[in-house]
């Protein structure tokens, strides 16, 4: 019987890899997908930097400005153990999103009808990981477009973070890297552990190539290849600017962190260039996570 038992459990287990499908593959390029392992106690606002981390911004800087084409830099980097800030950068600037909003788009449907779970569940998990402009657009169009932002706005306490001016294209959503942050805060201290493993489960799995086959391994994750991370990227063209912003989750050694760093170029620099100095930025950040510490 007990064999019998066992022989059901692992029938289970593989009918769930089945159904969860096509994107779950990727939940083995991360590890911790569906646990709660990315609960953090900071709550509430983090503590100012305790160190001055002008030289790594300056590297930072210094790799995007090389690229020309007028790069417009933000950056916040919260140690989520001490809750505070590592470094920060012009931090309570707005930048347009691109996909970053889908985490806006994603927290609003679980306030709204709970963390999705059969088609829906596999339909957000896609939106987050492989960034699906389908149904985000389907998403937004049916709860409201604009007021998805407005409502997490006055839930969250963003206090710069705007729709768009045109209702129908929700990348132009302005957000800074502070209020990014917050999000992802939330995620991990306010949210139900439920929502938590969902949307970090997703994050986590992020394939290399996007749904629409961009590269969206630039940033975090080609800049910490050893760490655990659960990211969040964004890049498109809003204002007539090229949008490329790499965000998310990242666990060292021993510390965990939430990472929002947002450039846009002029229009006329090329995608490779642009990921390339991001990710190279991301890279002179390193040493704000404190990664070799144990």
């Amino acid at each position: 019987m007990l064999e019998r038992l066992n022989n059901v459990k692992v029938l289970v287990a593989i009918a769930v890899v089945i159904v969860i499908g096509g994107l779950g593959i990727a939940f083995a390029v991360n590890s911790g997908s569906g646990s709660d392992s990315w609960r953090a106690g900071c709550g509430s606002p983090p503590a100012d930097p305790a160190d001055n981390q002008a030289s790594r911004v300056a590297e930072a800087r210094k790799t995007l400005l090389s690229t020309g084409n007028d790069p417009r830099l933000g950056i916040e980097i919260v140690d989520l153990g001490a809750c505070a800030v590592e470094t920060r950068w012009k931090a309570d600037q707005p930048q347009p999103t691109a996909s970053v909003v889908k985490l806006l788009v994603a927290l609003d449907l679980i306030d709204r009808s709970g963390v999705p779970s059969d088609s829906e569940g596999t339909a957000v998990h896609a939106m987050l990981a492989a960034s699906d402009d389908r149904v985000a657009n389907r998403l937004w169009q049916q709860n409201g477009g604009p007021d998805i932002v407005r409502r997490q706005v006055a839930k969250l306490g963003l206090t710069h973070t705007t729709p768009p001016d045109d209702p129908g294209q929700w990348g132009s959503t302005r957000m800074s890297p502070t209020d990014v942050v917050t999000v992802y805060r939330y995620i991990t201290a306010g949210l139900s552990e439920e929502g938590r493993a969902f949307l970090t489960a997703a994050m986590e799995s992020a394939p290399r190539n996007a749904a629409d086959g961009f590269d969206q391994h630039f940033g975090i994750p080609r800049a910490f290849p050893d760490a655990t991370w659960a990211v969040k990227q964004g890049w498109g063209s809003s204002e007539a600017r090229r949008v490329l912003n790499t965000t998310g989750l990242v666990r060292t050694a021993s510390r965990t962190y939430a990472v929002a760093v947002m450039v846009s170029w002029k229009e006329t620099i090329e995608w490779p260039a642009a990921t390339t100095a991001l990710t190279a930025a991301v890279g002179a950040l390193k040493g704000s996570l404190r990664a070799g510490k144990a």
